[in-house]
């Protein structure tokens, strides 16, 4: 699933490890200039997940709280 939150892009999905559900964010950051390349930050979430949608709204929650943080710390 692909969303955006301010000026950046999160893709979020679930996999199976082990036999357990985990939740994937990938966060694309925006360019400065164009033809820049694009940096993106990758988050794992190992938690006891109900299911797959459940892994994923937690993803993007902490995709979310990632850009949150660093945002403030470019301040």
């Amino acid at each position: 699933m692909e969303s955006r939150y301010r000026s950046c892009t999160i893709h979020t999905s679930a996999s199976i490890e082990n036999g357990s559900i985990v939740g994937n964010a990938r966060i694309y950051l925006p360019t400065v200039n164009d033809g820049d390349e694009v940096e993106s930050h990758d988050m794992e979430f190992h938690l006891s997940f109900v299911d797959e949608n459940e892994a994923i709204a937690f993803a993007k929650e902490g995709a979310i709280a990632w850009i949150d943080e660093h945002e403030a710390l470019s301040l």
